[in-house]
């Protein structure tokens, strides 16, 4: 069994890129096939291709070129891990268009892939301008 606290850490690393496509293929691939992602007053994504084409479809509302995550703090009891974070949503050039304060949960199945997300936040950053 994969460690979960490892497993999610790696997971938001490789979403840390300045490429939206690589970001969501690395999205994608880190994912059950039943996975769900849920967020505050936004639709569901499921399973690998859904979850990439939800994070994708930011890049339409905005010129989002990557992600940057800082985690504040992390505990695990089981396969469920809580985190504390700072979602940084980036222009191409790395700075940052909206960062979001949020708290998620995440399920870590025996093979280190997530199995579900998520994530607790106000959305009106997103609303602003």
């Amino acid at each position: 069994m994969t460690d979960p606290i490892a497993a999610v850490k790696a997971f938001f690393a490789g979403m840390d890129t300045t490429s939206l496509d690589d970001a969501a293929k690395a999205l994608a691939s880190s994912v059950t096939d039943d996975f769900i992602w849920k967020n505050t007053g936004l639709p569901d994504a499921n399973g690998p291709q859904g979850a990439a084409d939800f994070l994708l479809s930011f890049g339409q509302a905005m010129p989002l070129a990557g992600l940057k995550v800082d985690i504040l703090a992390i505990a695990a009891q089981g396969n469920t891990v809580v985190t504390e974070r700072v979602d940084h949503l980036c222009s191409a050039d790395g700075t940052p268009l909206v960062s979001i304060e949020l708290a998620g949960v995440l399920e870590v199945a025996d093979d280190g892939k997530i199995r579900a997300w998520r994530d607790y936040f106000d959305p009106r950053p997103f609303l602003a301008g």
